[in-house]
Formats: C-alpha cells, sequence, structure tokens
C-alpha cells in the first residue's frame, strides 16, 4: 500500500539531492544557537553501530512513521503496511530550526517508548541499500537528536523482518516530555522554521495515515485541537 508523496513548501525542500550535498546542515549551522551537525564521518560512525558496510545479512526495511510517509528521500524497491511493537508515534521533540524558532519551538514526530505503532516498511534494493541509509542519517540525524534502532517489524504479510528505525532518546535536551494535547496543538500552531510550518507537517503525515486507513489517537486529538482553534 502506497501512500501520495510530497515536498516540504519551506526555503530548503528536503530532497535526496540536498540532503546529499549537506544544503540541510549548512543551513542549520547558519542559524545562530543552533545544535552541532555531525559531520560525514561521524554520521558514517553512527550508522556502522546499527549497521556496517556489508549490511545486516539479510534484507534492510526502514521504517516510516511521520514525514517518512510523504517524503522518503530514497530509492527503494516496495512499500507495506507494518507494525512494530515497543514504541508509539508521539510529537515529543522540540525543534527550534527545521519547523520552528527560537522564540516558538515546533514539536517532531519521534518513537517513544511503549505501546505499538503502524506505519510503512520500505524495502530497500540490496545494491544501493547502505548508500541509502547513509542518505537518512544525513536527514534524520544531522543533530543527533534521535536514538537509530534496528526493530522487529510485522508487515502486512505476516513477514517478520527487521527495519531502521529512528526513536525519541530521552536523554536529548530536545526530548518533550509533555502529554497534553491541546499544548501540543498550540505548539504546532505557531511553529515555522527554514522548511516551512511546522503545521505542513502535521497535516501532510496526517493525510499519509489515513491514506493508510491508520487511526492514530493523538493525530486526531491534535486535529481536533487545530480546527477547533
Amino acid at each position: 500500500m502506497s501512500t501520495t508523496k510530497k515536498l516540504n513548501q519551506g526555503l530548503v525542500k528536503l530532497t535526496k539531492e540536498n540532503i546529499n550535498e549537506g544544503r540541510l546542515g549548512e543551513k542549520i549551522k547558519s542559524i545562530s544557537g543552533s545544535d552541532k551537525v555531525l559531520t560525514k564521518n561521524e554520521l558514517i560512525k553512527e550508522r556502522r553501530k546499527i549497521i556496517p558496510d556489508d549490511g545486516i545479512g539479510e534484507d534492510i526495511y526502514i521504517f516510516g512513521y511521520g514525514s517518512l510517509l510523504w517524503n522518503p528521500t530514497i530509492s527503494y524497491e516496495t512499500q507495506h503496511l507494518a507494525k512494530i511493537y515497543g514504541f508509539h508515534r508521539s510529537f515529543c521533540m522540540k525543534t527550534h530550526l527545521g519547523r520552528g524558532s527560537f522564540k516558538n519551538p515546533g514539536l517532531m514526530l519521534g518513537l517513544d517508548k511503549g505501546g505499538s505503532c503502524k506505519g510503512s516498511a520500505y524495502k530497500l534494493n540490496k545494491d544501493d541499500a547502505i548508500k541509502n541509509i547513509d542518505i537518512l542519517f544525513k536527514r534524520e540525524m544531522v543533530t543527533g537528536a534521535y536514538k537509530p534502532k534496528l526493530v522487529k517489524t510485522k508487515l502486512d504479510n505476516e513477514k517478520i523482518v527487521f527495519s531502521l528505525a529512528f526513536t525519541a532518546d530521552k536523554k536529548h535536551k530536545n526530548y518533550f516530555s509533555e502529554k497534553n494535547t491541546s499544548v501540543k496543538a498550540n505548539m504546532i500552531s505557531k511553529a515555522n522554521g527554514f522548511l516551512g510550518s511546522c503545521k505542513e507537517y502535521f497535516e501532510y503525515t496526517l493525510e499519509s495515515l489515513e491514506e493508510l486507513n491508520i487511526i492514530d489517537k493523538e493525530m486526531r486529538a491534535i486535529a481536533l485541537h487545530l480546527k477547533n482553534n
């Protein structure tokens, strides 16, 4: 089951070319007070902790639960409806850059501990799997805000595979533990950054979940707050 692909409307487009050429990191470094940007070698070192250069001995999948649903920026063979256990989708990572500012920080999705999560699993081509994983590390781990993990994933055909997922780092300074959906909706409604508005990120993700017939309680609660305010 596929999802409609979209591109962000901000000043910096989140494309494979821009990510590969380091434009995302360059923009972050240009903003005063921004987080440290990891170098190419540092990103490869982080990736090798999870996935070595010669792979993991089997097919590698990428688990998408947020913007990867509508803008994966990688090449892949197939897209499957999938489910992981032990983590749930949540707006639990603050952003002062891409989708927010220091005055009005936004919120990004992360995989927080507990429960389960439905999303998409992208099967990578063996010939260029590592190349595509490195693209994702340049995108998702540019400031080291997430904890990449290989998680057991159940596909829609009942097959169990390992997929790479970017989970929330509770020790990171941007981790946001607030559970109140009205607080989250208020932050999302006001935040804008160089990638675009936080509301755009929310709406594009909600549209993709609806295409996949995935019901997410927090997303729906936030959508109701945004509609009524």
